[in-house]
Order: C-alpha cells, then structure tokens, then sequence
C-alpha cells in the first residue's frame, strides 16, 4: 500500500479540494504558532512584538514549542515544555501562554494543542527556492500507518539555517499517536529546498513548521 501526504505543506488540505497555492504555504504567518485546533477556532496568538518582547535576556536565537490543554473557555491550560532550543526560551514561551487563546466553546471536551515561537522575529519568512508539487511527498508507508490506514497528521518543527537548510526536526504533534505519522514527515525534511528567513537584509537560522493532513480519498489513503 502506498500513502501520500495530501496538499504539501502549511494549511490542511484534501489532495483533490485544492490547488498548488494553498499546498506550498510553510507554517502560518507570524512568530508565534499553534496547532491542534481548526484555525477558525483559534481566537488569539501572540504578536511579533510581544514574542520579540519576550526573547530571555542576551540571547538572540532560541525556538521552543509547548503542549499544552484547552477546555470550553479557550484558555490554555497545563502547558509543558515539548522542544527548547537553547536555554530560556521554554520559559519565554511559556510567558506568552495567556496570550494564545481558542474561542470559547461551551461542551468542548479539552483538546491537545502545541503552540511554538521563534527568535528572532524574523522580517522575512522562510520561503520555498523550489516549491513543491503534487507528488513530492509520496512515500511507502510505515507498518504501523499501514495498519491503521485511516487518515491522520502530524505538525514537524525544523530549524532552516542560513543558507536553507533544514535540519534538528522534531515531531510536536501527531493525530492520532502511535500510527507512524510522525516518523513518515520526517522522511521529507532533507528534500525540502528553502529560502532562509531574513533580519535586516541578513539571512539568520529560524524555527518553521511544518503540517501535513493524510486524506482519504476513493477507498485509499492519500
């Protein structure tokens, strides 16, 4: 059996609902991400200024991703530091917590969601030298993801250095657990083909994530 990650990377998208503009976004906008939650649901995020505000003292570049809960009334709760990259910057995030907030829903049972930030606030976003195309992401899958053969996803969060690549990935959020999603998206991070993110007209290393959504589609995962 094969499997193919359908709409490449940022938003979710079923392979046959979308063209390639909305499968070549990388991440979402801005300094400060969460995922988990459709982005319809999602309220509020940190702004670039209040990240930048946050960055610990005397250090400049650090990345950091939390798990953390949300009940009915969007607010996060129980947040744990999942990814930091140099010290006192899962501390830095965890500041900015309050700031990230789902709409309220009354009955919601407490959904998993992962929120991440980056410094430096970056001026320019990391970008695509290549961007991908329908097919770039097929893969044979792994026995556990062919067991279960429903569809799933998985958010990887990588470094892209200064000349574009990619590198230290990590899987922050898988749905379900324990199927394979995670360890088939980080197949792809070596292929990736990037612009660095740029400060003043200067490329610096930067924290992107990147979210893939398996569909199904006629009786096959794709």
């Amino acid at each position: 059996m094969r499997q193919r990650l359908a709409g490449g990377l940022g938003v979710a998208l079923t392979l046959c609902a979308c063209g390639h503009a909305g499968a070549q976004e990388i991440g979402r906008p801005g300094a400060a991400s969460l995922y988990g939650a459709a982005a319809e649901d999602v309220a509020s995020l940190p702004t670039d200024a209040e990240v930048a505000a946050a960055a610990p003292p005397k250090r400049s570049e650090g990345s950091a991703a939390l798990h953390c809960t949300a009940g009915p009334s969007g607010l996060l709760e129980g947040c744990t530091v999942m990814l930091q990259r140099n010290p006192g910057f899962g501390a830095a995030l965890m500041s900015l917590a309050p700031k990230f907030r789902l709409k309220p829903a009354e009955g919601r049972p407490a959904t998993d969601v992962v929120i991440s930030a980056s410094w430096p606030v970056v001026d320019h976003q990391v970008d695509w030298q290549v961007p991908p195309k329908d097919g770039d992401f097929a893969t044979t899958s792994t026995p556990a993801a062919w067991k279960y053969g429903k569809p799933g996803a998985a958010v990887m969060n990588c470094l892209v250095g200064r000349l574009g690549a990619t590198y230290d990935c990590m899987v922050t959020l898988q749905e379900p657990r324990g199927v394979g999603m995670g360890t088939m998206v980080l197949r792809f991070a070596p292929y990736f083909k990037l612009k660095p993110a740029m400060v003043a007209g200067k490329p610096v290393p930067a924290a992107v994530n990147f979210p893939f959504r398996m569909v199904e589609s006629g009786g096959r995962i794709y």
